[in-house]
């Protein structure tokens, strides 16, 4: 991989207060099962976006505890980067509102990156790719998405898709927590879902059903895992830890089928969150950080619908010394009903006009 030194130096994480339980939506649309959603999707509740808050508000609150953390001067901070598929505006740099959020200057390089959910793994890698260059000495990635204003009401997916942001500060030197040691790639054009510019809702493209995820994100995702360990030189028995964007029970036992083993992290974190896009495979990774041991290998693999997958390998340089840690973060939230979630979220009100709190 090059430069060795490469990697985490702070991060941080953003999950909205509000939840809404499996059971209300369905409730309200009689249109699904309770139980197959708690026990095979594996989501018991889902965040709900507040009136006051949209996926630059979340980054935003993340970047600050990344840069609360950075033990650097944030001068150094000069390549800003947000991944994420519910961006407030679609013309100008929501990147570069988040620096204005956060530090005044303007020598910096900002973009977006959109590749439906593994913008924020995409993001990790080009903002890998800028400081290895040479063009970036540290950079500030953003992986956020608000995906439950994106569901429309009635929809399948509505009562276990959520939202919720994470940032990272990467950097050289030899402070880092984990170091980049490998990427892999896989990418295809199959049209899963999709959403146009004078759209608010996603539309899925193709049925839901497993053949669909088996021809997208199983062979996609296996792809990119194994591109990256040739990349990184490591076997699968090498890895101490496997994270995945938030999924099924069924692809989680998939996965570890495929690999004959049983470390696949269990994605149990996302049973009060629901699916929450971008910072997904990033939230995951962040909180197996948090419980590993130095030299333990953490090995991240993102996916996007109609999009592809990304996988990130990491290295575990030094241990954890926040002492917030994710899981207690996550245990904070209150439940509410479906017409609460329902005023929050706008989704009654102009719902093909997708607002945020700026615009």
């Amino acid at each position: 991989m090059g430069n060795k030194q490469i990697g985490i130096k702070s991060y941080g994480i953003s999950i909205p207060y509000f939840r809404l339980p499996v059971e209300e939506t369905i409730k309200v649309w009689n249109n699904n099962n309770v139980d197959y959603i708690k026990n095979k999707i594996g989501v018991k509740r889902r965040t709900v976006v507040s009136s006051d808050e949209d996926t630059l508000t979340l980054a935003m609150e993340a970047g600050q505890e990344a840069v609360l953390h950075f033990k650097e001067d944030v001068a150094k901070i000069d390549s800003i980067l947000l991944g994420s598929c519910t961006t407030p505006d679609i013309f100008k740099s929501n990147a570069n509102q988040l620096m204005s959020f956060l530090f005044n200057k303007n020598d910096y390089f900002g973009c977006d990156i959109r590749a439906s959910e593994n913008s924020g793994a995409a993001s990790l890698v080009l903002g890998y790719s800028l400081v290895s260059s040479g063009l970036s000495n540290t950079s500030l990635i953003f992986s956020a998405d608000t995906l439950s204003k994106n569901i429309f009401p009635s929809e399948l997916r509505e009562p276990y898709i959520g939202s919720g942001a994470a940032s990272i500060i990467l950097g050289k030197g030899e402070d880092i927590l984990a170091e980049i040691i490998g990427i892999g790639n896989s990418n295809a054009s199959f049209p899963e879902q999709g959403r146009t510019e004078d759209n608010r809702y996603l539309r899925v493209l193709a049925n839901l059903n497993y053949s669909v995820v088996k021809e997208g994100r199983i062979k996609r995702s296996l792809e990119s895992i194994n591109n990256a360990l040739e990349n990184a030189s490591l076997k699968a028995e090498d890895i101490k830890y496997f994270v995945f964007q938030d999924g099924t029970e069924q692809t989680y036992k998939e996965f570890s089928h495929f690999f004959h083993f049983d470390n696949v992290i269990n994605q149990d974190i996302f049973k009060n969150l629901g699916y929450i896009g971008s910072a997904s495979p990033i939230i995951s990774m962040l909180a197996a950080l948090e419980n590993a041991e130095v030299g333990d290998i953490i090995l991240m693999c993102g996916y996007g619908h109609s999009s592809g997958s990304t996988t990130v390998i990491f290295r575990v340089t030094e241990e954890i010394t926040f002492k917030n840690k994710i899981i207690d973060k996550l245990k904070n939230y209150k439940d509410i009903n479906y017409s609460e979630a329902m005023k929050h979220e706008f989704k009654y009100s102009q719902p093909e006009i997708s607002l945020g709190t700026f615009i």
